[in-house]
């Protein structure tokens, strides 16, 4: 069972603006084991069984459009291309491996919004079944880990330049099974290996690559927890392990030494976790379970936890209806809110027991202290690009009020991992009665070019509906 956690707040009674709130549950005709915020600003889903499917959070009564896939993409990697589209590797293969484990595809395929359709690249070496995609500075995009088409674990990364695949073959490292490595760009333009070995590491992309070791984390097996790079070089890693921790930890990755660092602990044990950047750089964490063993789906987590990256405070707030573990999902969707689905469909759980429902969280930005919904600001006026180094003007009607704001990259989660999200935060000044200006970001290595939000916060911390964006030359 959950532990039991008290609803009171500083001796008050708990509102919105505190805990936030959960809408209503509603239904998913597949289980959301994979999910993606595109750029047309709708999200795109998909399981195991049955077609991918489209859902506008915009109009959520016109309910989902299918979309057919052209192969089985399930338990596959992804991340979004400089140009906006999703490109997927990997997946699973039916039939009995040779191996020791599941079989991965060998296939890739990329997913255009604008016109719904697919484009299949070549395939890679080595199928990959559980793969971590990480978006370069480069444009090019890097695959790392999971099992090949004859069971085995993949030890060589590859790297898809949007044109042809190139093995890292002086790079070779057997990350073993849960497989979905933590990985990041850091600020020095290498690869940042978080987890799941307890020795996190660089990768250099040079050449045919090499790893550079960096520090242990303080906690060795956070497996089935949730990394997340919070700030430029900054990662949170919280929860995970068998039996699951409540203990979090980071690392700066500008300091000229990183070291792992102990902060203080989750209210709550858990694995199978989900963690998503907010709009104002909070960090929310939802789902899991508290229970020993790889999916105890008799413990769910279902009370969410915000974690603060001033204070490294962690702030229990609202519960969701649903119990989710394994094969759950969340994102940040344009409006501030975030979605949560998924949970079953593997990890003990049969197709029919699986969680086919969704449900959105309202965090405590969007309200008055009354509970009321707060007034949020406009963006009238943005750019459809933003370059490096280059300042950019927005147009807003409470530009008297807004000092900073996030560009937030659209997410592609799975398996307690967003391959996808990062922050990059601005400082804004007051140009004009309704213009703001500020400078996009200094490189590629702190903000990869690709899909983006943005965000404006006002002096209330209340940020606006985002505009989407693209980041890069």
């Amino acid at each position: 069972m959950e532990p039991v956690i008290s609803n009171a707040v500083s001796g008050e009674a708990v509102t919105f603006a505190s805990q936030g709130k959960w809408g209503a549950a509603f239904s998913t005709p597949v289980v959301a084991v994979h999910l993606h915020l595109l750029p047309t600003a709708k999200v795109l889903l998909w399981g195991d069984r049955g077609e991918a499917q489209l859902w506008d959070p915009s109009h959520p009564a016109a309910g989902f459009t299918a979309v057919s896939k052209t192969y089985r993409i399930f338990c596959s990697g992804h991340t979004f291309l400089p140009d906006g589209r999703l490109l997927v590797t990997g997946g699973v293969v039916s039939g009995t491996p040779t191996g020791s484990g599941p079989r991965g595809q060998l296939h890739a395929t990329v997913y255009d919004a604008r016109t719904g359709t697919w484009t299949a690249t070549p395939s890679m070496a080595q199928g990959r079944y559980y793969p971590t995609l990480t978006a370069l500075p480069s444009g090019n995009v890097l695959v790392v880990s999971g099992n090949d088409e004859n069971g085995h674990v993949v030890t060589v990364p590859e790297i898809w330049n949007g044109s042809t695949w190139r093995r890292l073959t002086t790079a070779p490292l057997a990350i073993g099974a849960p497989f979905y490595p933590d990985m990041f760009v850091a600020p020095n333009g290498q690869v940042f290996l978080a987890g799941f070995p307890a020795a996190s590491s660089y990768l250099a992309l040079s050449g045919t690559g090499r790893w550079i070791s960096v520090a242990a984390r303080q906690v060795a097996d956070r497996r089935m927890g949730s990394a997340v790079m919070y700030a430029p070089g900054k990662i949170l890693y919280a929860g995970g392990g068998d039996p699951p921790t409540a203990s979090a930890e980071i690392i700066d990755l500008n300091q000229p030494s990183p070291a792992w660092q102990t902060v203080p602990a989750m209210h709550v044990a858990r694995r199978q976790m989900n963690a998503t950047i907010l709009a104002n750089g909070q960090v929310l964490v939802t789902n899991g379970t508290s229970g020993p063993g790889f999916n105890d789906v008799t413990s769910p987590v279902r009370r969410a936890e915000l974690w603060d990256p001033v204070t490294h405070a962690w702030t229990v707030v609202a519960s969701e209806a649903v119990g989710r573990t394994y094969h759950s999902t969340a994102l940040l969707l344009p409006d501030g809110r975030v979605l949560s689905s998924g949970s079953g469909e593997g990890g003990g759980v049969a197709f029919e027991s699986s969680e086919f429902s969704a449900q959105i969280y309202s965090p405590p930005y969007l309200f008055a202290s009354d509970g009321s919904l707060a007034h949020r600001p406009p963006i009238g006026t943005a750019p459809a690009r933003v370059r490096y180094g280059q300042t950019f003007t927005v147009g807003s009607a409470d530009a008297a009020s807004v000092h900073r704001g996030t560009l937030i990259r659209l997410s592609s989660v799975t398996h307690a991992f967003n391959q996808s999200q990062l922050i990059y935060p601005l400082t804004f000044t007051k140009t004009g009665a309704t213009t703001l200006r500020a400078a996009g970001p200094l490189n590629s290595h702190l903000a990869p070019p690709g899909p983006y939000m943005l965000f404006l916060l006002n002096d209330k911390g209340v940020p606006s509906r985002a505009r989407m964006l693209t980041v890069g030359p």
